[in-house]
């Protein structure tokens, strides 16, 4: 019924710095804005570490030239880099990133000067990827497919959930709702799965696999793809073919956005992979998941899950942007991502729930001389739980206004004596915890319980942390 797995890395969401220029999105696939000017000198002189890099000159299938760098090190240097690799999850990342580059490539020369040239770019990116680049990497492992693929969220949103362009794309991936429709998002009143990380991150992987196999293989094609469509990157290919041009990614006469949106994530991972060279100070990201999913059933109120979890309430609805309300979608169960120390209890907690608990919604449309007070009246629910429902900052209503009121069961929430609380037959210590907004860990210490089953009819608790 319900299942729990672990995801993702550390907590700790940093605010959003955006690219210097926002997205711009095409009505058949995805842009992205190139970010600012870069001149093509070399910022950083090259370190001993890197000089003992040898350089190895490739030929492509079309005829171009690839350089690739191969390091030579010492088993000393060899367990150092280990041990570092177990540590931090970007060093991990990179070791994993296998995609020839053309580092003396022009416009990759000028992507990854940008980035040197702004170092608190990666700083910032970096803090916003720590709670879900665990995530991303193990969907990746999974499907087998090139790391350096967990850098398109950089590259499409600097790694903010939330980021929303003036194409219309959301979320991480910057997925357009008709791209996302087709992978498999889900779209209601309630929820946007562009905004859901685990739901987008699945959808983009899909489309990413569709459009590598679309492309015979060519990973390259399949990026620019995603930021432009197959469409236009197929019109590319078939132009050069008919004048008798190579085909390859490099060679095609493709929109500025999609020039520059390739060589941005190679840039990125050549710098990853030799900071060190390049002066790079990424922070570390820890190379653990530090998040876990709960799956429920039917509709959940967040700020009731939020409390049964024992965490803020601002900080579980900020790692689930996909959620539009103030409440899961009635019309299908629900992925809540919650820190892996919080799991367990929500879990056993959820569990326990009764399904009287649960808040459930009805849509009411304000009428002439409706206030939220009668409402709430009328419908046996409190006017907080309706400010709570719909998201409202004070009383004012209008007419014609659709409003989502919460069930009589969870907006009835009795009020404590003294910050202790009666215990009535059928109660449960979840459905106490979510009445007075404390977790089950409080309740079970204040009262010195140490079985969250054992309560009676007619015992008295503290729910309070002023209380006794």
């Amino acid at each position: 019924m319900r299942r729990l797995c672990i995801i993702s890395s550390a907590l700790l969401l940093a605010g959003c710095q955006a690219m210097p220029a926002d997205s711009a999105r095409h009505p058949y696939g995805h842009q992205e804005t190139a970010g600012g000017q870069a001149t093509h000198s070399q910022l950083y002189p090259k370190s001993a570490a890197y000089s003992s890099l040898r350089v190895q000159s490739k030929a492509s299938a079309d005829g171009g030239t690839y350089r690739t760098v191969a390091h030579s090190s010492s088993n000393r240097q060899f367990r150092q880099q280990t041990a570092a690799q177990q540590q931090n999850l970007w060093l991990e990342l990179a070791e994993q990133m296998q995609l020839e580059m053309p580092l003396d490539h022009p416009r990759v020369v000028a992507q990854r000067n940008w980035y040197l040239k702004h170092p608190a770019y990666m700083r910032s990116v970096s803090e916003r990827a720590r709670p879900f680049l665990y995530l991303i990497k193990e969907e990746i492992e999974k499907r087998n497919m090139p790391m350096e693929l967990v850098l398109l969220p950089v590259v499409e949103s600097t790694f903010d959930p939330k980021a929303y362009s003036r194409g219309h794309a959301a979320g991480l991936w910057q997925m357009l709702q008709g791209t996302g429709k087709n992978f498999g998002l889900h779209y209601d009143s309630w929820y946007d799965g562009r905004y859901d990380v685990m739901a987008s991150t699945r959808a983009a992987l899909d489309y990413l696999e569709y459009l590598h196999g679309f492309f015979d293989g060519d990973w390259l094609h399949a990026l620019a793809a995603y930021n432009s469509g197959e469409g236009r990157v197929q019109q590319a290919i078939k132009a050069n073919r008919r004048q008798g041009k190579p085909t390859d990614y490099w060679s095609l006469s493709l929109p500025k956005e999609t020039q520059n949106y390739v060589p941005k994530l190679l840039a990125l991972a050549d710098i990853l992979k030799h900071q060190s060279h390049y002066g790079m100070d990424v922070p570390a990201v820890p190379n653990r998941p530090q998040l876990a999913v709960v799956e429920v059933e039917g509709q959940v109120d967040l700020n009731m899950a939020a409390d049964l979890a024992g965490m803020n309430r601002n900080q579980l609805k900020a790692l689930n942007p996909g959620f539009k309300k103030a409440a899961t979608s009635p019309a299908r169960n629900a992925e809540i991502l919650v820190p892996v120390n919080h799991a367990q209890g929500f879990e056993l907690a959820m569990a326990d729930l009764p399904q009287q608990e649960r808040r459930e919604f009805q849509r009411y449309q304000v009428r002439g001389g409706d206030s939220l007070g009668a409402i709430a009246r009328r419908h046996g629910t409190s006017i907080e739980a309706i400010r709570q429902a719909n998201n409202l900052s004070g009383n004012t209503i209008r007419v014609g206004q659709t409003l989502m009121l919460p069930s009589a069961a969870r907006a009835a929430q009795p009020a404590p004596s003294d910050g202790v609380y009666l215990v009535k037959a059928g109660d449960s210590l979840s459905a106490i915890a979510s009445r007075f907004s404390v977790s089950i860990n409080d309740l079970l210490r204040w009262n010195r319980l140490n079985d969250k089953h054992s309560l009676r009819a007619g015992q008295t608790l503290i729910v309070s942390v002023n209380s006794g």
